[in-house]
């Protein structure tokens, strides 16, 4: 080769790479043969780098040339469950740690979380998330979940609403455990503050969660006078436990014991977990069950309560003792029960499972992005999902003595 063209290849190679990976700016990934730490930091890397979305964290992101030069384009509707899985892991990771850095980045996703509530412009509405841009992004309309607005209260922002069952216990669960081993007396109040209007306002629409519009969500029934599932009667206790707990207003716990007094949910809730048929049991709802036990479990003192709960547990235990490990946070799962019952229950395979936890893997993929005139353009894409609930795991399990630092 011509020495004097090789300067201009080279150039050409790193013009290539530079706009290929313009919105990744962290490209670095582990090896599986990593100890676990150095895993995690570097998904912890990964996350930080490319799904920070002002605080919020992104659960999937698509890069140039169809996504941006920033982490907003992709599905979203599941936003606070790495945003809250973020918020829990920088918690116990400065419990830990007593560092001031990881307290700052867990402060920055809590306000994330305030301003999911102020984009929406309405006291105690949260969005499911936000994106900064005056004009609709294409995936809004072609990815799961439709129900964006432009905001009136943050002008140049989108949100998307109709907020579930499932992200209202992403809520509680996270503000709840970075208010309890995180936050400063500032960030406690801000804590409260936001508990206080998000769950009243739940409350006070007849324990619905309701939209813009007034409505109930689709996924929003907790209403004692509605036929709901047991999974939300358990959501809706611990959601007020933490609430009373972390404001100390009498409404919550109120609330709470009307809640089992006049309407049994404390009997209703022992049933959220489906054993049988095989077929209708369904990790997400386990997931949501684990968050709320872990919460409501820790909170409350009644014996008679607390054997009820446990029966929920129990339930639970009867399907996770035999669980494998495909999903990130099923292996989470095992350490709350343990945390839980106090119960020793780590055998080689569920400590080998924790040393094999694994963010993502960098896909690319095909993308059917539409055109203003109704036609729709193929594009090929680099996308990443999340390890929110991986770095989450650790440092929970770094917390309750579970997980070594060497491995």
């Amino acid at each position: 080769m011509d020495n004097k063209l090789r300067p201009c290849l080279l150039f050409l190679c790193f013009l290539f790479v530079a706009i290929q990976t313009r919105a990744q700016k962290v490209n670095k990934f582990p090896s599986k043969t990593d100890p676990l730490h150095k895993k995690v930091a570097q998904f912890d890397k990964l996350m930080l780098g490319n799904h920070w979305n002002e605080g919020a964290i992104m659960q999937h992101v698509i890069f140039p040339p169809a996504g941006l030069d920033r982490p907003i384009v992709g599905s979203q509707a599941d936003c606070l469950d790495p945003t809250s899985e973020m918020l829990a892991a920088y918690s116990h990771k400065y419990a830990l740690t007593k560092d001031e850095k990881d307290r700052d980045i867990a402060n920055q996703i809590f306000e994330a979380i305030l301003k999911l509530e102020k984009v929406t412009g309405v006291s105690g509405l949260v969005a499911r998330s936000f994106n900064q841009t005056d004009e609709p992004l294409w995936h809004e309309e072609v990815m799961w979940y439709h129900e964006w607005h432009q905001s009136t209260s943050m002008p140049g922002y989108r949100w998307l609403g109709d907020l579930s069952a499932d992200k209202f216990t992403s809520i509680f669960y996270g503000v709840g455990t970075f208010w309890e081993i995180c936050a400063d007396a500032e960030y406690k109040d801000k804590a409260a503050g936001l508990l206080d209007r998000f769950i009243g306002r739940v409350i006070d629409n007849n324990f619905k969660l309701t939209d813009l519009d007034g409505k109930m969500t689709l996924w929003g029934n907790f209403c004692p006078d509605l036929p709901h599932q047991s999974l939300n009667s358990l959501e809706m206790l611990a959601a007020l436990k933490v609430t009373h707990r972390i404001t100390g207003k009498e409404r919550f716990n109120a609330a709470y014991h009307m809640l089992i007094d006049r309407y049994q949910y404390d009997d209703h809730q022992i049933n959220s977990k489906i054993l049988f048929p095989k077929e209708w049991r369904n990790v997400g709802d386990d997931y949501h069950a684990a968050r709320s036990l872990y919460m409501l479990m820790r909170f409350e003192d009644d014996p008679k309560l607390l054997n009820k709960y446990r029966m929920n547990l129990n339930r639970h235990w009867y399907d996770w003792k035999d669980i494998e490990f495909t999903w990130e946070s099923t292996i989470w799962f095992v350490m709350v029960y343990q945390v839980l019952t106090g119960e020793d229950i780590m055998t080689e395979e569920r400590r080998q499972a924790i040393k094999d936890m694994w963010g993502f893997e960098r896909r690319m993929k095909e993308f059917n992005i539409p055109q203003k005139d109704g036609s729709f353009k193929k594009v090929k894409s680099e996308e990443e999902r999340t390890a929110a609930a991986m770095i989450r795991n650790y440092w929970f399990g770094r917390y309750y003595g579970i997980i070594d630092e060497k491995w």
